[in-house]
């Protein structure tokens, strides 16, 4: 979720159409306002000021996009027994897996790997499944922690891969962090410790109640 989708759903909560239109906000001195100078704007215009978190406990508070369709325990070569639970999307059709190793409910921190499921990354050309089991285990060594396995929900998304070719990465819409961090709130997380190697922050996440402690790099493994 970014500033693109936030305008959009302003306009449907509004009951207008579905679209917006985006701008950045500049100071005086060419930088870019940031939430400190856009309160002060606010006040000086009479505007009312939200933020990406204030529009998503909203949506969290008003929609579901997530439910349980199934669980049971699976038996990984990595960590041997994990709980494993199927979530489908209210939002778009496809189903989302988490991989939960211990209780993952209590206040304490938990280690987190959100990681985009790609047929063609994984199986066909061999490659991503380094991080993903490396993050498995880190959790598997600190005996608590969560996979989020999240699919591509678009029907064509095998053609659009194969169409940007090997250089491509998975576009970042895979990343559907909305749906992953419901998938964690269903679970009980509160806070987490986030595997990735990808430095950039995630947006809105409190908006879900969740709090990101730290963003911990993981060393991916060489697959054969």
């Amino acid at each position: 979720a970014g500033h693109t989708e936030a305008a959009v759903d302003f306009a449907r909560l509004a009951g207008l159409n579905p679209s917006g239109v985006i701008c950045e906000i500049m100071n005086d001195d060419g930088t870019m306002a940031r939430m400190p100078d856009l309160v002060a704007f606010a006040q000086h215009h009479g505007l009312k000021l939200g933020t990406i978190a204030d529009l998503i406990a909203h949506r969290r508070r008003t929609e579901k996009l997530v439910r349980r369709v199934q669980e049971g325990e699976v038996e990984q070569a990595i960590g041997g027994t994990w709980r494993a639970i199927v979530y489908e999307s209210t939002a778009a059709p496809g189903e989302h897996l988490a991989l939960v190793k211990g209780d993952v409910s209590s206040d304490a921190p938990v280690l987190v790997r959100m990681h985009a499921a790609s047929l063609f990354r994984e199986i066909v050309s061999g490659r991503g499944l380094g991080d993903l089991h490396a993050a498995m285990r880190v959790i598997d060594a600190a005996g608590r922690g969560v996979v989020v396995l999240l699919r591509d929900p678009r029907p064509d998304a095998l053609s659009i891969r194969l169409k940007r070719g090997n250089a491509a990465a998975i576009a970042p819409e895979i990343r559907d962090y909305g749906i992953g961090a419901q998938i964690l709130d269903d679970l009980g997380v509160k806070r987490i410790i986030r595997l990735s190697n990808n430095p950039r922050p995630l947006i809105g996440l409190e908006g879900y109640g969740l709090q990101v402690l730290e963003t911990r790099p993981i060393a991916a493994e060489k697959t054969p």
